[in-house]
Formats: C-alpha cells, structure tokens, sequence
C-alpha cells in the first residue's frame, strides 16, 4: 500500500446542477463533503446536459445532442487523464443512451492504467438485463470493464452479481448531510402534500392529479416543486380541475427547496420508475410521512415490507391505490408523526453523509490499492476546466 500523505486522486465523472436533479444533488453534497480530507483530491467532470430541457425527450435531440456532449466529456475526461493522473475514476450514469459513452470513458481510463467505479444510478437494472434489449447492449461492455460497480437497491445487486462476480458488485445508498437538515419549521397551515422533482410523465404526475381529483381533500393544498414545461403543466390542471388547490411551484434554490420540505405535512412521489431518490431521503431527513411508489429502493428506504414501516408505498401508475395512501397519512396526524419519526431516526442510522461517504472512499481506496485515512482533517477538491 502507498503512503496516504501522497493523496488518493479520483476524477468523478458526473452531473451537477443545474439543471436541479437527484444526481446532481449527490454530487454537490459529495463535493462538499471531501473538503477537509488530506487523504483526497477529487477533480470533476460535470456530465449534466445543460443543453435541453429536462422534459424534452425528443430522440432525435437527444441523440444528436449526446453524441456532441459526448465527445465532449470523453475529450474533459482524457484532459484529466493527462493532467490530474488520476488513481481511480468514479463514473455515474442513469444509463438510458448512455452506455455507448459510458464504455468508451471507462475504455480510456483502461488504456492509461486508471482504476474504474461504475456507479448505477437507477433500479430498473433487473428489467433492463431481462429484456437484453438496446440499453443492455450499451451497458454490458461498460460494466465488464469496471473494477467495482456500485448499485443502489437489492434487486440491481442481485442480478449484477449473476453478471459479475459478486466482489465486483457493491450496494452503497445515497447519502445526507444531516448537520445541515436540522427542522427549523413546522408545518404549514394549512396543511399541504409536498411533490419535489421534475415534473415529467415518468414521475407519475397523471396519476397524482388522478388520485388529488379522487381525494377531493378540504383544506389540503398540494404544491409540485420542480422544473416543467407550461404546456404539461396546463395538461395536468386539466386532468384535476380547475377547482383543485394544485400549485405549481417551479424550480427553486436548495435552501427553498429544503423549507418546502419542513413546511410540508405529506410528501408524495409517485414515479414509474427510480433509483435511491434524494427526495425520499430528504423527506425522511426532515420527519415527514411518505407516500410513494414500490419501484428502485424506495420500499427499502421506508422498511415497508418490516413490521415497523416508516413510509407507505403504492404499486405505480396506480392512481387508486396512490389515493387510498394519502388519505391514510393526511385522515390520521397520529400516523404522520409516527412514521415520520421512525423515517428521522432510520436516516440518523443509515444515510448520514458522513457514514455513507467514508464507505465510498474505502471503496476508492481498496479498487486503487492505496490506503486512505479514517479521520478526515483537510483535504483538496477540484474542478475540472470547461
């Protein structure tokens, strides 16, 4: 092993705000975090695509632009390869269309002898290796050239490790700083459900609108908090009415974000599809009652299949099922404290970020064969040139 006093180098290849995302958050949160290590030097590649609206999901566009983006972040990246001489690379991806450029990185890093993290950030891994299709194919050879992969729920772990051997594979959750999410406000009145996300179809808006003009709630209000197009927008108004207490909110800074979240009774996400989301996290962070989706690791967050569940999940696209949730936790203020604590203390013990984050760097440390200290003092972060 080499001397920790050399500093263990990483170039972490990943998204950062804006625009705002799950992600993104993770890393400004990571970033933050590694100041203060003597240990570290992070350098990062930001791989977010500023050059589209998070809802526009024309192919065409989306191709066409990452492939431009993608030659791009491959260029920044051997930029840091030359330069920074990093001793590992730590890449996240949603995966999508981005297993091609995901193999190529991690094919660049092989031939300059760096040692590779390949970090899944979505649970529908099982599925994805199931079908073999498209977005299989650009993953496989992005996974085989990993030393380490890094997956999010159980389910994903399971079927890499009938992929990979199982040393390769590694479950790490999403993490929160929880020094900084101390609950300065109550809730608001009147009492309010709280969506804090993108507002696209995936997330599941229709159904929500579906299961708000269902619930029909007296003296409930539900803000959606997030980036969306005007035009979906109008679209769901339409869908719940225009009497529905429904406000649109719009995207707000972090410190807005987080008072949202204080001030909420309920927090509701009713996505098709997720990883380990951060606003589940930050939910349970700030002692809210849950209402989501048994999709990505959502039911493990809330322990919902143990005796003691901190959260309520719903099948997705379920719009009944969503209604019939919301109306257990917003009928019963006994019941939202009671899973909300449970949700605090379950954060406390597993998701703080210091705990989670000293994993991560054990885990750098152990694929690049360098030793890392255990009590963090000062430390380097960089950012890579644009």
């Amino acid at each position: 092993m080499n001397d920790p006093a050399a500093g263990l180098r990483v170039l972490l290849v990943s998204p950062k705000p804006p625009p705002s995302g799950g992600i993104g958050r993770w890393t400004v949160l990571l970033l933050k975090w590694a100041v203060g290590r003597p240990d570290l030097s992070l350098r990062h590649v930001d791989i977010s695509p500023h050059w589209r609206a998070v809802d526009d999901m024309r192919l065409g566009r989306r191709v066409l632009g990452g492939v431009l983006q993608g030659i791009r972040d491959t260029y920044r990246c051997l930029v840091a390869f030359l330069v920074f001489r990093p001793h590992v690379i730590h890449l996240n991806t949603s995966a999508r269309l981005r297993g091609p450029l995901d193999t190529a990185i991690l094919l660049l890093a092989a031939l300059f002898g760096v040692r590779r993290v390949y970090h899944i950030r979505m649970g529908r891994m099982p599925a994805v290796m199931q079908s073999r299709g498209w977005e299989w194919q650009g993953l496989r050879w992005a996974l085989r050239l990993a030393d380490r992969v890094i997956v999010l729920d159980s389910s994903s772990e399971r079927s890499l490790r009938g992929f990979l051997s199982a040393t390769r594979v590694v479950r790490l959750p999403n993490a929160i700083d929880l020094n900084a999410s101390t609950c300065l406000y109550g809730e608001s009145e009147p009492p309010r459900v709280l969506y804090l996300g993108h507002i696209i179809p995936t997330k599941g808006m229709k159904e929500l609108m579906e299961a708000w003009r269902e619930l029909r709630p007296q003296g409930w209000s539900l803000r959606l908090v997030g980036l969306g197009s005007a035009d979906y927008r109008r679209h769901l108004q339409t869908i719940v009415g225009p009497a529905a207490d429904v406000q649109f909110v719009g995207d707000v800074p972090p410190e807005q974000a987080w008072r949202e979240m204080q001030e909420a009774s309920v927090f509701v996400l009713p996505s098709y599809t997720e990883g380990f989301p951060n606003s589940v996290l930050e939910a349970m962070a700030a002692g809210k009652a849950v209402v989501a989706t048994r999709v990505g690791a959502i039911p493990e967050m809330l322990d919902v299949d143990l005796p003691e569940p901190c959260g309520i999940v719903s099948a997705p696209r379920d719009a009944q099922r969503l209604a019939a949730g919301l109306r257990r936790v917003m009928e019963d203020p006994g019941l939202r404290a009671k899973l909300g604590g449970k949700a605090r203390l379950k954060a406390e013990r597993e998701y703080d970020s210091g705990r989670v984050y000293e994993r991560l760097v054990r885990i750098w440390g152990d694929v690049a064969g360098r030793s890392v200290l255990d009590q963090p003092t000062a430390g380097t972060t960089t950012a890579a040139p644009s």
